[in-house]
């Protein structure tokens, strides 16, 4: 379960207890909590929440109250992260340096000629910051599979029973097999249909014919693009595929197989079972863990984060040149 999903099953928790006065602490410069005495910087909290508002943002500045309950979402899930730090602190499986050197190398080979930091720069993203929050998040994976995972155990009466209570979900509509080719000439796409032969793949046809988008696709008969479904009922006849254009070149398909709608049976479904067992598991340890862990714990958060002020999202000035707009402000403000 990925470590975002730890963090927001968090919130209900910690929340709550927390919105308690019991543990509501002064406000200290800098610091919005303090998770057994280690701090939670505002820093941290602001950088957490740019990089989960940076692509919605509108140009439009959020109210108070709406920022204010973004902030306790996200504290929420820090203060969670770092329950889950000291847990593995306490155990000696704490993120190492060089874990969390391995794990970054692992992201920078994803930018090409080391545009790493220009990136981050580009987004104004602080190295520093991603670098806690990066040590977070594999806290998170470290835990989940260290310390939650070996303590589930699945049985084939659970798959059963799962299996049998969820039988919708392992019906499978009718469906096509594609092979879909693009290109940026008729004349390209339309050799590589020519060319394929069963049981001869796409990975094979994509390397005999370089510069030209091979892959094969699965798609259920109801979800087809409509041109794709018109193209496809006048070309299955012939066997030979069609080439459709579009706005960067041509596409190719070619209709592999139609596979009926069918019900996967328990056998071939175990795989999907398993894993959607194991996740609500790890979901249910996780939360019980976390409620013991925040009950043993000394938490202290800063009160304005917690309790909404008092007129805090003020109306908005008045805008504009008519002079009888600003003459009524100035009289009410008079009056």
């Amino acid at each position: 379960m990925p470590a975002r999903r730890f963090a927001l099953f968090a919130l209900a928790l910690l929340l709550v207890g927390l919105l308690g006065c019991s543990r509501r602490s002064s406000d200290e410069v800098g610091v919005v909590a303090r998770v057994n005495n280690r701090p939670i910087t505002l820093d941290m909290l602001e950088f957490q929440y740019d990089l989960e508002h940076f692509e919605a943002f509108s140009g439009a500045l959020p109210s108070v109250s709406s920022l204010r309950e973004a902030y306790g979402e996200i504290l929420g899930q820090l203060i969670a992260q770092e329950l889950v730090a000291q847990e593995l602190s306490k155990r000696g499986q704490e993120v190492s340096d060089e874990e969390l050197a391995k794990a970054e190398a692992e992201i920078r080979a994803d930018y090409p000629d080391n545009t790493f930091e220009q990136t981050l720069a580009e987004e104004y993203i602080d190295l520093k910051m991603w670098r806690k929050h990066l040590r977070y998040a594999r806290g998170m994976e470290k835990f989940q599979r260290l310390v939650l995972r070996p303590s589930i155990h699945l049985d084939y009466r659970d798959v059963e029973a799962y299996y049998q209570a969820h039988l919708d979900a392992f019906r499978l509509p009718e469906r096509v097999r594609l092979l879909v080719v693009l290109g940026g000439e008729r004349g390209q796409v339309e050799k590589v249909l020519a060319a394929h032969q069963q049981p001869r793949d796409a990975a094979a046809l994509a390397k005999a014919f370089p510069g030209v988008e091979v892959r094969e696709a699965t798609i259920a008969r109801d979800l087809l693009l409509p041109a794709w479904a018109e193209a496809l009922h006048g070309a299955e006849a012939s066997g030979k595929g069609v080439v459709l254009p579009t706005r960067v070149g041509f596409e190719g398909l070619l209709l592999l197989e139609r596979l009926p709608a069918q019900t996967l049976g328990i056998a071939q479904a175990y795989p999907q079972v398993e894993a959607a067992l194991l996740e609500d598991r790890l979901q249910q340890v996780f939360e019980a863990w976390l409620a013991k862990a925040a009950d043993a714990s000394v938490i202290r958060v800063s009160g304005r984060l917690l309790h909404k002020q008092d007129n805090e999202d003020l109306p908005p000035e008045p805008q504009g040149d008519d002079p009888d707009q600003q003459n009524v402000a100035s009289g009410n403000e008079t009056g």
